[in-house]
């Protein structure tokens, strides 16, 4: 038991001391409230394509109103709102080199597509029954914390909510 313990406490670590300095760095972040916790029942795409749940708990920071950011062994997610009609006005090559899917609220597992063909994504938004859409960025764990907090700057003046 000591030695899964140790073994856990490595391999979290990273991701604590990553949620601790953004947290941090949150504090006051445009009058947002900042919450924080450890949550289960992420999913992410596997291999084969399909959704996966983990079972495991994650370090999960929320702005309030604006977005969650989900820091995971494989890098960190910031996932935010956008309504069907922001989606379709969105101007997408603002985005330009940045890393994202685009999936339901009401049906999480409604994938619209990433970053790589915006005009089908935008198209399959249009012609779906959800008033809503979840976009999660993706980052590398190592993402400096000033670089988050200019991304964060940048949905917020983008209209994204939470």
């Amino acid at each position: 038991m000591e030695d899964m313990r140790r073994m856990l406490n490595e391999a979290y670590l990273p991701l604590h001391t990553q949620a601790r300095a953004l947290e941090d760095a949150l504090t006051g972040w445009h009058g947002h409230r900042i919450t924080h916790g450890f949550f289960n029942g992420h999913y992410h795409k596997a291999a084969d394509g399909q959704f996966q749940m983990d079972v495991y708990p994650i370090p999960v920071i929320s702005v309030m109103g604006l977005c969650d950011i989900e820091i995971d062994f494989d890098g960190i997610t910031v996932t935010a709102k956008l309504s069907k009609a922001q989606v379709e006005a969105m101007d997408w090559a603002r985005f330009e080199g940045a890393h994202f899917e685009v999936y339901g609220v009401e049906d999480y597992l409604l994938d619209m597509g990433t970053e790589q063909d915006m005009e089908a994504l935008v198209r399959q938004a249009r012609d779906c029954s959800e008033k809503e859409f979840f976009v999660s960025f993706s980052f590398p764990l190592t993402a400096a914390i000033n670089d988050m907090i200019h991304f964060l700057e940048f949905i917020y003046s983008n209209r994204f909510y939470y």
